[in-house]
C-alpha cells in the first residue's frame, strides 16, 4: 500500500536500545507517524527525523505478519518541501539488529 504526498499530524522517535556513552545518534530508534489517526512506523539507525513539520511525505506501507503495526519500508520514504522538491534524509539500511 503507499500514502502518497500527505501532511502528518505527529512525528515522534524513541530509542529502542540502552542509552550509549559516546551518543545515541546512530543507535536503533523507532520513527512513529501519525496520519489522519493512524500510526505507522519504522526502526533506523538515526535519531533525526525523516521529515520536518509542513513537508509532504510518500511511502510504502505494510501491515505487520498480525495486523496490528504498519510497517513503513523507509527505503521508499520521500519527503516533499514546500516548493515540492525531494528530500531524502536518514539511514535507510535494513540493520535493525539490537545491541
Amino acid at each position: 500500500m503507499r500514502i502518497e504526498k500527505s501532511g502528518f499530524h505527529a512525528y515522534t522517535t524513541y530509542l529502542e536500545e540502552s542509552p550509549r556513552p559516546e551518543g545515541n545518534e546512530t543507535a536503533l530508534h523507532r520513527h512513529v507517524i501519525i496520519i489522519g489517526g493512524d500510526k505507522y512506523s519504522f526502526f533506523a539507525r538515526w535519531s533525526g527525523k525523516f521529515a520536518h513539520k509542513g513537508e509532504k511525505i510518500s511511502f510504502d506501507w505494510d501491515w505487520d505478519r498480525t495486523g496490528e503495526f504498519r510497517n513503513i519500508e523507509k527505503r521508499s520514504f520521500e519527503a516533499f518541501a514546500k516548493d515540492g522538491t525531494v528530500q531524502i534524509r536518514g539511514d535507510r539500511s535494513d540493520t535493525v539488529r539490537r545491541r
